[in-house]
């Protein structure tokens, strides 16, 4: 049986770091700024969580980013694997 193949987004986030850096600006502010709980931004930056399109739009607006690619990649999963 052939296993089913699903794409997960992923933050990159040693590039949402450098983005943060260069604008003098702090992770609390990503948050404020992107109106998103700064514990759900920690949980995605540190574990790896996929975010929401709505996150992802949020983010990208925030910092001015309009490639996708510039913050996000996406990752081919089996559909089996959590």
């Amino acid at each position: 049986m052939a296993q089913r193949r699903r794409l997960r987004v992923r933050l990159k986030r040693h590039a949402l770091w450098k983005q943060l850096e260069v604008r003098g600006r702090s992770q609390a502010w990503l948050a404020r700024e992107a109106g998103i709980n700064p514990g759900y931004l920690s949980t995605l930056i540190t574990e790896g969580r996929a975010p929401s399109g709505r996150f992802r739009r949020r983010l990208q607006a925030v910092l001015g980013i309009t490639d996708f690619d510039e913050l996000f990649a996406l990752e081919d999963r089996d559909e089996d694997q959590q």
